[in-house]
């Protein structure tokens, strides 16, 4: 069993050359802090905007896609009148669950139902304002109680201004409160 996470980055055409080349080394930098904590973890960016990821361990799918986008949320770009949506949204996702039919990193292949539901979906989306974070499984009932789940908690990630989002992204690192304000 697999969760795959499929992510766009909102607005992102909006965001300077700078800030797109220092947005993608930051995601870089986050996955490769994943690889430490979560050692079964792969995630890419690919399409200039979008992201995939892929684990095992199905119990932390949320808690990376959140902190995915608040990390994202929390990235300081240069404000024109075109990244409002960047800024409130941060990023779509949609985390999908079920099995893989091939896993190649050396080949750059994620091929399988958990990779399919959470792309599908992510395009199922559509405009921000009608929801960013989508969980889907293909068992129906339990996937209606975690879209339930994923509608609630994008209602609550999205009123986050940059410097809550920064903190929510600390606070699901596990750093204590002394050391958040510190920083």
């Amino acid at each position: 069993m697999y969760a795959a996470i499929s992510a766009d980055i909102v607005s992102s055409t909006a965001i300077s050359k700078e800030d797109t080349i220092r947005l993608k080394q930051r995601i870089s930098d986050l996955f490769r802090l994943f690889k430490t904590l979560y050692p079964d973890f792969w995630g890419r960016q690919i399409k200039g905007d979008y992201i995939e990821c892929l684990t095992t361990d199905v119990s932390k799918a949320l808690r990376i896609a959140l902190l995915i986008k608040s990390c994202i949320k929390s990235f300081d770009v240069t404000e024109n009148k075109h990244t409002k949506g960047f800024q409130m949204y941060g990023v779509r996702m949609a985390i999908g669950v079920g099995d893989m039919r091939i896993v190649d990193r050396e080949q750059g292949i994620m091929d399988g139902e958990a990779i399919y539901l959470s792309g599908r979906n992510l395009e199922k989306l559509g405009t921000p304002n009608k929801g960013t974070l989508l969980i889907v499984i293909e068992n129906e009932r339990l996937s209606a109680s975690l879209k339930t789940v994923g509608t609630l908690t994008n209602a609550l990630i999205n009123n986050c201004t940059k410097r809550q989002s920064e903190v929510v992204y600390y606070k699901l690192l596990s750093m204590k409160e002394v050391d958040i304000a510190k920083k």
